[in-house]
């Protein structure tokens, strides 16, 4: 095989990312775990997405809660609405919140970390 032709089966080169440091108080470096073990994203994805978000609310795009809500009043009630929307709100935004986000690939699960001896 020559070098110009790729085995098959072969990625497509990653995108070079550069790297930022921020600096998090305990709060809110627990919510950024918390949000990144819930969704089973790395952290870096979830202060992705939260900046793209945070970018098209300020640029007057729609957010998640909006597209919702508008999505829930234009479709015929009850029909296409969960009976148990009332008590599962959070689950039925979340779930269309994730809807608005590029796609990532399955992780592998992480290995619990040893306790410190």
């Amino acid at each position: 095989m020559s070098r110009k032709q790729k085995p098959q089966g072969s990625r497509p080169p990653q995108v070079v990312k550069e790297p930022v440091q921020v600096y998090l108080d305990r709060g809110d470096r627990a919510i950024l775990d918390r949000v990144s073990a819930e969704a089973g994203l790395s952290r870096a994805e979830v202060l992705r997405r939260g900046l793209r978000s945070f970018a098209a609310q300020e640029q007057g795009g729609e957010g998640p809660m909006m597209r919702f809500m508008r999505k829930m009043a234009a479709s015929e009630w009850p029909a296409d609405t969960p009976s148990d929307l009332g008590l599962n709100h959070d689950k039925y935004l979340c779930e269309i919140y994730m809807d608005t986000h590029e796609p990532t690939a399955p992780k592998a699960p992480r290995r619990p970390r040893r306790a410190a001896k």
